[in-house]
């Protein structure tokens, strides 16, 4: 671009009123809310900065646990816990999905259940998940499986359902003037155009559930968060820091795998 088009730029126009009022009331509420939390900027500079802290063991990680038998165990455990929570919770999403839209629910009773189940189970975080599991069936890798696995069911339908509001509904309709039941409508007419989303759906889960596993392993659900709460308990930062850097690099890799298929599919 030459300097003379440059010069017969329009100017920028200066922020609004309301810009700038919004910008200078979250100031104002970012200001309060740290007072009222007691935020000392001067103390938690001293703990970062202090001999033994968690910026010390970042700076300095103990990389043998890539090579520890135990931290490869909770590796594999948490590997075990996405992909089988994953698959289970999708399983169940799609008809979840499915027999609750105007369409697919059999009768008026059906749709408001299912609609109701799905409300419930999306409203649970997956750390709440891992608790009520925890709290039942005792600390261990079921009590997590079964946290990813209902985890699972709310993101999965939650999106499947909004990729089923904008499908095409001459498929349907004509299903149901050639006299198609309603699963037959739904496996010929409906599942065919989701299909492809439905799968990009779950690799997006397993995303999401890998790193729930790490979170959830803090309350005793298994998987690599219960080898993190026990260097955390005994203070060893560092073999901490090497076990949450190698799983960065787990998560990573795992993304841009799930980033390629999921271009492909959609």
């Amino acid at each position: 671009m030459t300097d003379a088009a440059v010069d017969r730029l329009p100017p920028r126009p200066a922020p609004g009123r309301f810009t700038v009022l919004s910008g200078l009331g979250a100031l104002v509420l970012t200001v309060l809310t740290a007072r009222a939390v007691d935020f000392d900027p001067t103390g938690l500079v001293t703990d970062l900065t202090r001999p033994n802290s968690v910026v010390e063991g970042l700076l300095d990680p103990d990389w043998s646990q890539i090579w520890s038998r135990r931290s490869r165990r909770a590796f594999i455990e948490t590997l075990q816990l996405a992909v089988l929570g994953t698959a289970g919770g999708s399983i169940v999403a799609l008809p979840l999905a499915l027999y609750a839209t105007d369409y697919g629910a059999p009768n008026r009773v059906v749709q408001v259940v299912l609609r109701l189940i799905n409300s419930v189970i999306r409203s649970l975080p997956d750390l709440l998940w891992a608790l009520l599991f925890v709290s039942a069936v005792g600390i261990g890798a079921l009590s997590g499986l079964l946290a990813l696995f209902f985890f699972s069911i709310a993101v999965v339908s939650k999106l499947t359902a909004d990729t089923l509001d904008g499908i095409d509904r001459g498929p349907i309709e004509a299903g149901v003037a050639a006299g198609a039941s309603n699963t037959s409508m739904l496996r010929t007419a409906v599942l065919p155009q989701i299909l492809p989303s439905y799968v990009s759906f779950v690799l997006y889960g397993f995303e999401i559930n890998l790193r729930a596993s790490a979170v959830i392993g803090l309350v005793g659900a298994g998987g690599i968060g219960e080898r993190i709460q026990f260097f955390q308990g005994r203070g060893e930062w560092d073999k901490l820091w090497g076990l949450v850097l190698l799983f960065f690099l787990v998560v990573f890799l795992v993304e841009r795998i799930s980033i390629v298929l999921r271009r492909r599919l959609v």
